[in-house]
């Protein structure tokens, strides 16, 4: 047990993590998602290949997608090595419905059935919005947003015939946050984590919460290709020059392990963690093993893990104010109607 977890929870700080650590160790998961068929969007980069060899090492059967540059011949190897049971690698452009249609058809085809979506899939540029050409917007929108929503819609009636599946929406810090010159992707960002917590509560109505589970999470800060590009000295040198100096350095906390989003993905996806944190964000940094210390508190608080609004003097986001309204705050004529 984490040795936090008697503090009380206003003092309660989480340890935070930056590589994979006991909790979450690939020993522990071995065979765990045994033949379980899992698919990964954005399987060439560096995070979708951590994301591969994690669930390799837990059994599972993969389909990786691409959409323009296949995944590295190595990396099938490596998953084979380390216990994926199968690999296929599929080309899918997911902002396109077309698509993610023909990527389920062949999954389905393929194994008859899937058990995990991992929507990892995404675009990230740098420009402030007035200048950024509308085709670049939307395609940030359409991969970071539209893909997820995509496949869900096409996998979730399966997840819910089988009663039994896990969708696990890789989302960003960037979806909780304005950061500025990151306007699409901080726009589809929040938009996905919203997208799964409203979806996860529907399945809950059904009766379907312990079964078919969806989780947000942020990966962590990893110097893939989508980051070394977005940051790189071409790209800050071409923001205002007032704006350059705030990201020169931006790359420096960009030192996570993939591994790290990886194994704590594979961990949710076996089931650990799901009464409390099953439609909630994840910032995977925070020690998986202390925050479902705290589950108790977490289901007395549903703002916790999750979007939400603070406004002055507690007033409720959508409530009525303590005591309710007065009739002179309502009441009044419209003086627009005065002749």
């Amino acid at each position: 047990m984490a040795q936090q977890d008697a503090q009380p929870l206003a003092q309660f700080v989480p340890r935070f993590r930056t590589d994979i650590y006991p909790f979450i160790a690939p020993s522990k998961f071995r065979g765990s998602l045994q033949d379980k068929v899992t698919i990964i969007t954005g399987a060439a980069g560096a995070i979708g290949q951590g994301l591969a060899e994690s669930f390799a090492v837990a059994g599972a059967k993969l389909v990786l997608t691409y959409n323009r540059t296949p995944p590295p011949p190595a990396l099938r190897e490596r998953c084979l090595k380390f216990g994926a049971s199968e690999v296929t690698f599929v080309q899918c452009n997911v902002a396109e419905l077309e698509g993610c249609e023909g990527l389920v058809r062949q999954t389905l085809e393929l194994h008859g059935r899937a058990d995990i979506l991992i929507n990892n899939a995404g675009a990230n540029g740098l420009g402030p919005l007035h200048t950024q050409p509308p085709e670049d917007f939307i395609k940030e929108i359409a991969v970071n947003f539209h893909g997820p929503y995509y496949l869900m819609r096409l996998l979730l009636p399966h997840m819910r015939e089988q009663r039994s599946g896990v969708v696990l929406n890789i989302a960003s810090r960037a979806g909780t946050v304005a950061i500025p010159y990151s306007t699409g992707y901080c726009a589809s960002k929040a938009a996905l984590i919203n997208l799964t917590a409203c979806v996860q509560k529907e399945i809950d109505v059904d009766g379907l919460g312990g079964e078919v589970c969806c989780y947000s999470l942020h990966p962590g800060g990893i110097k893939s290709a989508m980051t070394l590009k977005k940051y790189s000295a071409e790209s800050v040198a071409a923001l205002p020059a007032q704006a350059q100096a705030k990201f020169v350095n931006a790359l420096d906390i960009y030192d996570d392990s993939p591994y790290l989003n990886g194994m704590v993905c594979v961990a949710l996806a076996t089931g650990v963690g799901k009464d409390v944190l099953r439609g909630k964000y994840f910032d995977v940094g925070q020690d998986l093993e202390d925050v479902l210390a705290q589950g108790e508190a977490l289901k007395q608080n549903p703002d916790l893990y999750g979007l939400h609004t603070s406004f002055l003097g507690g007033l409720k986001n959508g409530g009525v104010p303590e005591g309710g309204y007065r009739r002179e705050e309502w009441g009044v004529e419209f003086p627009g109607f005065e002749v």
